[in-house]
Order: structure tokens, then sequence, then C-alpha cells
């Protein structure tokens, strides 16, 4: 644990336990956070995030690709699903991205915060590097349907072991339970949110998502037009 002293490191383990702070990490580990990652070093100019398929809907239009899930699978008339795997922008330059847990988050998130990152294990040496090092700072975990996430809490634990900072009762069980496990691939493995991806045919997302440190980019949230937040690098 280097580098200069925080403020303070807290964790919420669901979006609604999340209070005021100065920076918020949004973290949804399987999949809205590594898809945000991996669209932008795919060559997405940035990701537009929407919490409503209806909104969605309206933002679609020339140079962009409507990209979402509900239960995990993709929804219907969406050009793709929430997988962060990318062949190719197919010339569009946005990302409209909807799904169940991670863009409503990272719309909250925006009301509790005056700088949002996105965090995942693609862009987590990189994401700890651009933390501002004299802020009060909270990990949000996107949780599933409001409630405590394995995966998502493994990794705020990553975050936090990395931090020189003061911890919160929570930021300290984070970084506990991230010590439980010798290897990302078998805390997200064992996680709920895997199974439901195994159920629906989509296990090699759990590894692609496992992956730690392979991206330089640290995406920024800011709010856009209504509820839509865009996401950028």
């Amino acid at each position: 644990m280097n580098g200069p002293v925080r403020a303070s490191i807290d964790v919420a383990f669901t979006p609604q336990m999340a209070g005021p702070t100065q920076v918020a990490v949004v973290v949804d580990v399987l999949r809205a956070s590594s898809t945000i990652v991996a669209a932008l070093e795919a060559g997405y100019r940035s990701v537009l995030c929407t919490g409503t398929e209806e909104r969605a809907r309206e933002l679609a239009g020339p140079g962009r690709r409507l990209a979402g899930e509900r239960g995990c699978v993709a929804i219907e008339g969406f050009d793709r699903g929430n997988s962060p795997v990318f062949d190719g922008r197919d010339g569009a330059q946005e990302l409209v991205l909807c799904t169940t847990n991670g863009t409503p988050a990272l719309l909250q998130a925006l009301s509790r915060a005056r700088e949002v990152l996105v965090g995942s294990l693609l862009n987590l040496e990189a994401l700890v590097a651009a933390i501002p090092a004299d802020r009060a700072v909270a990990v949000i975990c996107s949780g599933t349907d409001g409630r405590f996430a394995l995966e998502d809490t493994y990794a705020a634990g990553r975050i936090v072991a990395r931090l020189a900072a003061p911890r919160s009762d929570a930021a300290r069980a984070a970084e506990l339970l991230a010590g439980a496990y010798p290897d990302p691939c078998e805390a997200l493995a064992e996680s709920a949110g895997a199974a439901a991806l195994r159920a629906t045919g989509q296990a090699s997302d759990i590894a692609f998502c496992a992956r730690e440190s392979v991206s330089a980019l640290v995406p920024w949230a800011v709010a856009g037009i209504g509820d839509v937040a865009v996401v950028s690098a």
C-alpha cells in the first residue's frame, strides 16, 4: 500500500448505500463497467448510458449502436447485448448502453459525487493511478437487483488495497474479501452473476472480465441531457 495519503475511502455494496462523496468509482464487473472500458478500447468515442430501454431507443441514430440486456439477455431490437467482447465499431462513433444494474448505478453516482470514474479489473492499475490523491473516494458496487454482488465487492477490495487512505468498515471488509481469493477468475466464477452468464451461454465473458490491468483507459462520466450519462476516456 504505497502512495499519497487520501482523505478517505469507502465502499458502497449497492448504489442505494452510497452517500455524498467527492469522487465515485462505479464498478459492475459482470459486465457494464467492463463493457464500457472495452468499448472505448475498441474505438468508440463515448458510451451513452441510460437506465431504460425507452430512453436508449430515443438515443438511436446515425453513428450510434444500441447495446444492452435484461436478465443477462440482449434486449430485442438492439444491435448487441452487454458483452465486453468487441470485433470492431462498424463505423459507429458512440455506443448507447442500457443494463439492469450498471448503467442505473452510474446515473445514481452522478447525483452523489463531483467526479465519477468507471472501474473494472480490466483497467485496475490505470484507474488507481487516476484517482485524485486528496479527495474522499467511494467505490460504488452496482450489485444485482439491489443486492450484494460478490464480483463487484471483490473488485472494490482490489481497488481499496492499492490506495493509501483511512478506510471505512465497508472498505476494510471489501479488502478482506478480495484477499480471500488468490485469483480473480475464481472470485468471479463463484458469483451469482457468473452463474447467470453460464446459464445464458455467455460463460466466455467471465474470463474476459477477469483479466487484470489490460487497459490503460480510465473512463470518466458526466451528466448528459435527461437520464443519460456520457462516458469517455
